[in-house]
């Protein structure tokens, strides 16, 4: 468990299927994702059950669930993926599913805490991002975690009916550790 000032992180469980289908197909939710097409809730079951059986270190991957630190209540899922151990660098994603919940700090908290995890706990060296470029509230939220913008992939993405730039961003450990030196933590519980 790790624990941020506002929420904390846990294993995703077969169980949290009903919340990540309650937001998911929302346009508000899917409109930033590489697909806005709404999923079906065996597609996301089929999704659920490989993330629940991953192993980090042997697929390159972990998912995350975010709660709000005080109630327990399900906000998201963030995750690191495509880990490579050779390069010792990951791609970071997050979902901060319900709208009413977007704007409050838990997508930068929880941000962090996944930068934390990834620094201190996997030993990565670099942690980046894709953004559409207006999708300026997560670039903020980003931005806020310590994500720097690194580059430009012009008019790469097609999205509500127009191809935009994807902006890639990164955080280096050595830039993590100025914050978080190792032996630090975000938060205690």
């Amino acid at each position: 468990m790790y624990c941020g000032e506002q929420v904390r992180l846990r294993a995703i469980e077969m169980s949290d299927l009903d919340n990540i289908m309650k937001q998911w197909n929302t346009y508000e939710m899917r409109r930033f994702l590489p697909s806005p097409l709404p999923m079906s809730e065996q597609a996301e079951k089929e999704w659920l059950e490989k993330a629940t059986t991953q192993d980090v270190r042997k697929d390159g991957r972990i998912v995350l669930v975010i709660e709000d630190k005080k109630t327990r209540g399900f906000l998201g899922t963030t995750s690191l993926f495509d880990i490579s151990n050779h390069s010792r660098r990951a791609e970071f994603g997050i979902a901060i599913h319900n709208p009413e919940k977007m704007s409050k700090g838990y997508g930068t908290d929880a941000t962090r805490l996944t930068l934390w995890m990834g620094f201190h706990q996997l030993g990565l060296n670099s942690i980046y991002l894709y953004t559409l470029s207006f999708n300026e509230r997560a670039q903020r939220a980003y931005e806020k975690a310590g994500f720097k913008k690194a580059g430009i992939f012009r008019k790469s993405m097609f999205a509500e009916g127009d191809f935009h730039d994807l902006i890639i961003m990164d955080i280096l450990r050595d830039e993590f550790f100025e914050k978080y030196p190792p032996g630090t933590l975000i938060a205690k519980e």
